[in-house]
């Protein structure tokens, strides 16, 4: 099995490691949905010579939410991308305010994130989508509930490092 958290930190409270997890299953069967929708446009392309607008849209949804999804699950392992090699040689004290500023730098794209969408939401929310007729805030509110979720992942992240003697 894979680590659940960042071994570099304590471990997460056992609420967000649980909501991670699911997180990553339901990516992972977003995934296969974008694979049998791809491979259900080709047949009905090539066999039968119609395509399906509504499977092209479900698969770029999945594939939007696979992101979104899985955003606090990196968050969580610390396993975004990141270049570690230069704050990797400082001393202690400011390898833990870069890590810290990191944090801070992911809440803050979370937050005005979530600012934005809020925004285009009051408009557009109860507009539907062009081919599968979903009002937007389907599509948009599983989004806001991960950087939600990621907003206060980057919160606890900070806090452990605070907390944290390495």
């Amino acid at each position: 099995m894979f680590d659940d958290h960042d071994p570099r930190l304590p471990a997460p409270p056992h609420a967000l490691a649980l909501t991670t997890r699911i997180l990553l299953i339901l990516a992972t069967g977003l995934i296969l949905l974008i694979t049998a929708s791809i491979i259900a446009q080709v047949v009905a392309r090539n066999v039968w010579n119609v395509g399906l607008p509504w499977a092209e849209e479900m698969a770029r949804f999945a594939g939007v939410f696979a992101v979104y999804l899985t955003a606090p699950v990196l968050a969580l392992r610390g396993q975004h991308v990141a270049v570690d090699v230069f704050t990797g040689l400082l001393p202690r004290v400011p390898r833990t305010a870069c890590a810290i500023l990191a944090e801070l730098a992911t809440l803050a794209i979370a937050v005005l994130t979530i600012w934005g969408g809020w925004l285009y939401l009051q408009r557009a929310w109860k507009f539907t989508t062009p081919a599968l007729g979903v009002q937007n805030i389907w599509v948009f509110g599983p989004v806001m509930a991960c950087l939600l979720l990621l907003a206060a992942i980057s919160i606890w992240r900070v806090l452990a490092i605070l907390r944290s003697p390495t």
